[in-house]
């Protein structure tokens, strides 16, 4: 059977870099990045993403020194690599908005709202040409004072963002054989 419609190629070209060219992403590029985020789905449309940019060298220094080692970190104690981004975007989750739809429950849909608009930004900025990656290794009561953040904000990662300095290739992903289900949990959908 053939598709009728084309695939979206940034979902399959998408990688995590952490090696960056010294070249700038424009800010034109940068809006249109945010703006894509800015068009995920919302519970309530109620929208509870904001998004940090630190683009000066002095902060983004700041930021490293609020991270901590991942596997790629090569044993150093901080992620120093996403200072050679030119943006590092800080999504963060504004959690009184849709709390105020939700009560309680809003609490736990606002960080998967603002994971849509991540995902969307991750995707436009591969269609840009520009790397990207997640960074959950961080102290999170460090950023919230380094950037300001009320009560009711919270950082949801680091998104360092530059063009890359080498090639990189998308990971092996699971086949959707291996994680879809048929009506119940380990009868395989696809086989």
């Amino acid at each position: 059977m053939e598709l009728k419609h084309s695939r979206i190629d940034a979902i399959y070209k998408r990688t995590s870099c952490r090696s960056f060219s010294n070249k700038k992403i424009a800010k034109e590029i940068i809006r249109e990045i945010i703006t894509a985020g800015t068009r995920a789905p919302a519970s309530g449309n109620m929208q509870p993403w904001e998004f940090i940019i630190i683009d000066q060298l002095e902060t983004k220094e700041k930021i490293v020194q609020c991270t901590f080692s991942g596997f790629y970190s090569k044993n150093s104690k901080h992620q120093y690599w996403i200072q050679d981004a030119s943006v590092i975007v800080i999504p963060c989750v504004n959690f009184k908005r849709t709390a105020s739809r939700y009560g309680e429950l809003g609490y736990q849909l606002a960080p998967i709202d603002t994971t849509s608009a991540v995902q969307n930004m991750l995707l436009t900025a591969t269609e840009f040409g520009i790397c990207c990656c997640w960074v959950g290794g961080f102290l999170e009561d460090k950023i919230i004072k380094l950037i300001k953040l009320p009560p009711y904000v919270k950082p949801l990662g680091l998104i360092p963002m530059g063009y890359p300095a080498e090639d990189t290739a998308p990971k092996y992903k699971m086949d959707p054989k291996w994680v879809v289900h048929d009506h119940i949990y380990n009868q395989p959908y696809f086989k």
